[in-house]
């Protein structure tokens, strides 16, 4: 348990959820005493349902006298406690996962279901952006994708809101399956498979089979949306009736992308029609734009209402927003970082046309495992072949790309101290320079930004 599942989510339909303890424990409870499903202790308000979970170093059992004296409504717990709040259960995250899959049976479906390495959250948001153009939707928040995040946020949802919108994370085999026996979905999309995280699974086969099973759990009338430029995507079948594929390399698809450089303004077309007015709009962008247009497209929206969708839509935080900065600009890509998201960030830099110098500030890729040095020396590989002046690193294995980066055209360095980085950028940023910053998240790299 990380603190991505420490989690406090408030209750929106609190008459259903005392109806769903009602079917579910035979226990009659108030909707007055129902407020918000927690999982951490230290969240707990009053009238709280909290669900302790068992972590690799901590037990949220040991915490429950604390949500006692917090005036918690209501405890889950594996443990035998005599306590009339107390509802003994065999598994804390079994029960939250049966709640949360009998709770969807309230709500209005199609359920669409979107994961992938890269991208998956700036799609969904695309998406959640469309369907709001015409009504509220409900749709999971942040990136709380996982095993315990995802049913968690289920519990935000509101009746009167559709669709259901829901991003799947996968940190380790089989876990988009279990989701989706949370929640079937009735349109699925991957945006790419990539060796993002490879080092939580044995092999790049149970990545993409852990990926997939999205596809494999979809309804068999409904859709999946298939990323025809990804060859671990292309050639994947399944029983499900309506196949949809999207790209930019193959004009026989679907919904066929074509993302334009141009001296007034970058923009996107999907098959022929034009989308011009996208604020800060790069091939990163561009390719999340595409699959969501396809998706929604494909559900009935009309282009008009998905191109007005786009040209109001911001890059949530830390996923390539560009800042102008004293005269210079920064690219703020710290949110999280990959080999394959690294590449696509540092190219796009590569390709601006810009009056000063190119400046990347990058740091450490976790989840890696055995493969960390592999990769690392693999990225700055691919670095030294670009159009970069300044490569600067801060972290325990970003050494391994800067040393291995030889390229006379380059000027690369790495620093232990995170202030002497910041010194060195302070003494050498001149109008008209480029900035991009990227590292995982445990770095902090935002806190960088904040300084200069």
């Amino acid at each position: 348990i990380n603190k991505k599942n420490n989690m406090r989510i408030e209750i929106k339909e609190k008459k259903l959820f005392s109806k769903l303890i009602k079917n579910k424990f035979d226990l009659n409870i108030s909707s007055s005493k129902v407020n918000a499903i927690c999982s951490n202790s230290k969240l707990i308000e009053e009238n709280d349902i909290f669900i302790p979970l068992k972590g690799n170093t901590v037990d949220g059992h040991n915490y429950i006298k604390e949500a006692i004296n917090k005036k918690a409504s209501l405890i889950l717990s594996e443990k035998k406690i005599d306590n009339r709040k107390i509802i003994n259960v065999g598994s804390t995250i079994g029960t939250l996962n049966d709640l949360a899959r009998e709770w969807l049976f309230f709500f209005k479906r199609p359920v669409i279901a979107i994961t992938g390495s890269n991208g998956k959250t700036t799609t969904k948001e695309l998406i959640k952006k469309i369907f709001n153009k015409d009504k509220q939707t409900n749709c999971t928040l942040g990136n709380f994708n996982s095993s315990i995040g995802l049913p968690m946020n289920l519990f935000s949802f509101s009746v009167d809101n559709h669709p259901i919108i829901l991003e799947m994370g996968a940190s380790q085999k089989d876990e988009i399956e279990y989701l989706c026996k949370i929640a079937k979905p009735d349109y699925s999309l991957i945006t790419n498979i990539q060796n993002a995280h490879i080092g939580n699974f044995k092999c790049e086969v149970d990545l993409i089979e852990t990926k997939t099973a999205i596809f494999k759990n979809t309804n068999i009338n409904g859709f999946i949306i298939k990323n025809d430029d990804d060859k671990n995507i292309a050639n994947y079948d399944c029983n499900v009736r309506n196949k949809i594929n999207f790209g930019f390399k193959n004009t026989n698809v679907d919904f066929f992308g074509e993302y334009r450089v141009n001296p007034n303004g970058n923009y996107l077309t999907v098959n022929g029609k034009s989308i011009k007015n996208i604020i800060n709009l790069t091939q990163i962008l561009a390719k999340n734009m595409l699959a969501a247009y396809s998706l929604a497209s494909v559900y009935g929206i009309s282009h008009d209402m998905i191109a007005e969708a786009f040209e109001e839509f911001q890059i949530p935080n830390g996923r390539g927003n560009l800042i102008k900065k004293n005269n210079y600009t920064i690219i703020d890509d710290t949110y999280n970082a990959n080999l394959e998201s690294f590449k696509m960030g540092i190219k796009n830099v590569s390709n601006i046309n810009c009056i000063g110098k190119k400046y990347i500030i990058i740091g450490d890729m976790k989840e890696l495992g055995v493969h960390s040095e592999k990769k690392h020396k693999e990225l700055g590989k691919f670095i030294e072949k670009l159009k970069i002046n300044y490569v600067l690193g801060f972290g325990e294995s970003i050494q391994s790309t800067i040393d291995i980066i030889k390229n006379n055209q380059i000027f690369s360095k790495y620093f232990k101290d995170k202030n002497n980085l910041i010194f060195f950028l302070k003494k050498q940023i001149q109008k008209g320079d480029i900035l991009y910053f990227k590292a995982s998240r445990s770095l902090k790299f935002e806190n960088i930004i904040k300084k200069l």
